[in-house]
C-alpha cells in the first residue's frame, strides 16, 4: 500500500522574528526620539555626538552624569559644557583679524608710498585692496604696465606674510563698451585683468595657486554712476579681497 505523502505547510507572512526585530527597531527609535525632544538641541553639542556615534561611543551631558558613569561602564563619553556663545565669539575672532591687518597695510602702505595708489576698505569678513585707474594697465588692455610691477610686488610682499588667509581677485570696467578680437565685451576684459594680477603672484612672487581665485565683473558692479569720466575711473579698478580664515567658506 502506497504511503502518503507528507503536506509541507507554508506559513503566510513574514517570518516570526522578523515581528520582534521590527518592534525592538521600534522602540529603539521612540528611544532616541524621546531623548532628542527632551533635550535643547546645541550646534556644537550636536558636532559632538554625532562623533561620538561614529566612535560607538554613548553619549551623556554633563548635568546628566551623576552617578550614570559608575553605573553602565565603558564606552561612556562625558561632553564638555560649551562656554559662551559661539557664534559671537566667531564674530569677534573675525573683527579682530581683519582689524588688525587692516592697521598693518596702512602702516606698510604709507611706509612705502603706496596710500595714494590704493585704498583700503575692511568689513568683519575681508579686507579689500583697491587698486585706482591707470595704476596697473593702460585702457583696454589686459597687459600689467613695467611701473605696476613695482606696486603690486610691494603689495605681495604684505601679503605673503598671511599664509593662512585666501585671496580673492576682482576686474571691474566701466560701462564704455569694448569689442576688440581679444576683449568681445567688459566680461572679457575685466578677468583678462584679474587673471594677470593672480598669475603674477604665483608665478613671480610664489603664491599657492591654491589659495587665489580670480573673478571678472565688467561693468556690472560699479561704485559710481557711470554718468561722468572721473566716475568712470572709479569704476574701471582691480580689487584684491584678503578673506577672513573665519569666514572662507562663505564668500
Amino acid at each position: 500500500m502506497a504511503k502518503k505523502e507528507k503536506k509541507i505547510e507554508i506559513k503566510q507572512g513574514l517570518a516570526e522574528w522578523m515581528g520582534t526585530y521590527g518592534d525592538m527597531v521600534t522602540l529603539l527609535l521612540c528611544f532616541f526620539v524621546l531623548l532628542f525632544a527632551s533635550s535643547s538641541v546645541d550646534a556644537e553639542k550636536f558636532k559632538q555626538i554625532a562623533s561620538s556615534f561614529s566612535n560607538n561611543n554613548i553619549v551623556i551631558m554633563p548635568e546628566q552624569t551623576a552617578g550614570v558613569l559608575d553605573a553602565l561602564g565603558n564606552g561612556i563619553v562625558e561632553m564638555p559644557e560649551v562656554k559662551g556663545n559661539s557664534d559671537k565669539e566667531f564674530e569677534q575672532q573675525g573683527k579682530e583679524e581683519m582689524d588688525n591687518m587692516a592697521e598693518n597695510f596702512k602702516t606698510y602702505f604709507a611706509e612705502n608710498d603706496l596710500q595714494d595708489k590704493i585704498e583700503i576698505e575692511q568689513n568683519d569678513r575681508y579686507i579689500t585692496l583697491n587698486f585706482k585707474d591707470g595704476i596697473l594697465f593702460e585702457s583696454g588692455s589686459s597687459d600689467l604696465k613695467p611701473e605696476a610691477i613695482n606696486v603690486l610686488s610691494l603689495v605681495a610682499d604684505e601679503l605673503l606674510k598671511y599664509p593662512d588667509n585666501n585671496i580673492k581677485i576682482e576686474g571691474h570696467t566701466d560701462n564704455m563698451p569694448i569689442n576688440t578680437e581679444k576683449y568681445p565685451n567688459n566680461w572679457y576684459l575685466s578677468a583678462a585683468r584679474a587673471i594677470s594680477v593672480a598669475t603674477y603672484f604665483t608665478d613671480t612672487k610664489g603664491f599657492s595657486p591654491d589659495r587665489i581665485s580670480t573673478e571678472g565683473y565688467g561693468e556690472y558692479k560699479p561704485k559710481a554712476p557711470n554718468d561722468t569720466p572721473e566716475n568712470r575711473a572709479i569704476n574701471r579698478r582691480v580689487e584684491i579681497k584678503v578673506i577672513s580664515k573665519y569666514y572662507d567658506n562663505e564668500l
